[in-house]
Parts: C-alpha cells; structure tokens; sequence
C-alpha cells in the first residue's frame, strides 16, 4: 500500500461498501452550511467559504479515481429531512453552477490561446517579409519588435496549453465530484 494511501486511511473514513472516502464535517445547525450574508433561498443560496474551502481542499486531497462522500453531523434535536432535501439540492446546485462557470472560463481561455497563435504568426511574418527589406537601422528595430511580439504571444500559447491549463481542468475535475458526491446526514454521534 503506499504512502498516501496510508496517509488518506488514517486522515478519512471509507465507506466499505463502495470504497469511496468520506470527507466529515460537524456542524451545529444547517444554516452553518451557507453563507451567512446570503438570504437567498437554500436551492440558491452560497455556501459559507470557510466550509466550501475545507471541503474543496478535503476534495483535492483524494485521488481523482477514489469517490468521495460527505457526510455532515448534526444535533439530533435539529433533525429535518425536508432541510436536507433542500440542502443536498443546495449543495449540488453551487457546485454544478461553478463547474459550468470554470467550464466557460475554458472555453474562453481555450478562445485566446487561439487568437495568441494567430497574432503570433502573423507577428513572425511580418518579421520574416520586413527582415530582408532594409539593413537601415529603423527596419531593422520594426522586424525585432515583431519577432519579439510573436515569440511573446506563441509563448503566452505554449504557456497555458502546458501548465495552466492542468490546474483549470483538476478545478473542473473536483467541482464535478464534489457536484455528484453522496451527501448524508448523522444525528446519533456528534462528531467534535
């Protein structure tokens, strides 16, 4: 077995029938959920950022091939099962909502590497077609701004397409688990 699955058995619980890890979070009421300041309905409601961060962090700390689980602990006197109808909802909702909204992110991201590749071939061509006009000193700046203009937008290119873009995409990757992760809700032990 290795090290991080050591590490993540003794950090999280399993579910021993599906074998996916359960990210637990002790709560003393439902509304502890969401933010505080948002008085939205719950379908429609933000979730309080501390948890969303704790939760997202958890999240991340799994491999992407193990499923995860949350499970939140409440008060026994508290219990409703039309609150955690509407908070399960909730919680789908707010993560559907930001993996759509990385996924526009990408798509735009993926838009302006395009134009970046264009803008930097026709840099380099206007070098390559100024380059053997003139040996004057002014031709000879033009072509260097354009060759340099063009190696700085294949750059920004090659940039995204190799290390930026990995971590847009385990952003998206981590939404949509935590988006279709089971959520339930134990009263019989508050966890501290």
């Amino acid at each position: 077995m290795s090290k991080k699955i050591n590490y993540l058995n003794k950090i999280y619980e399993k579910n021993h029938e599906t074998g996916d890890y359960i990210v637990e979070v002790s709560l003393d009421s439902y509304t502890d959920i969401f933010n505080e300041w948002d008085h939205a309905s719950y379908k429609k409601r933000d979730m309080d950022p501390e948890l969303a961060l704790f939760i997202e962090n958890c999240s991340l700390e799994i491999p992407f091939k193990y499923g995860i689980n949350i499970c939140f602990y409440l008060p026994k006197e508290i219990q409703n099962t039309e609150k955690e109808k509407v908070i399960e909802s909730g919680f789908k909702t707010y993560y559907n909502f930001y993996t759509d909204f990385e996924m526009k992110d990408l798509r735009y991201s993926y838009r302006k590497v395009a134009g970046y590749i264009i803008t930097s071939f026709l840099l380099l061509a206007v070098a390559y077609i100024l380059s053997g006009k003139s040996d004057d000193l002014f031709f000879s700046t033009i072509t260097q701004c354009f060759t340099v203009g063009g190696w700085v937008f294949l750059w920004e290119a090659i940039s995204f397409s190799f290390f930026k873009k990995s971590s847009k995409v385990d952003t998206i990757k981590n939404y949509q688990r935590l988006a279709r992760a089971p959520i339930y809700f134990r009263y019989d032990s508050h966890k501290n």
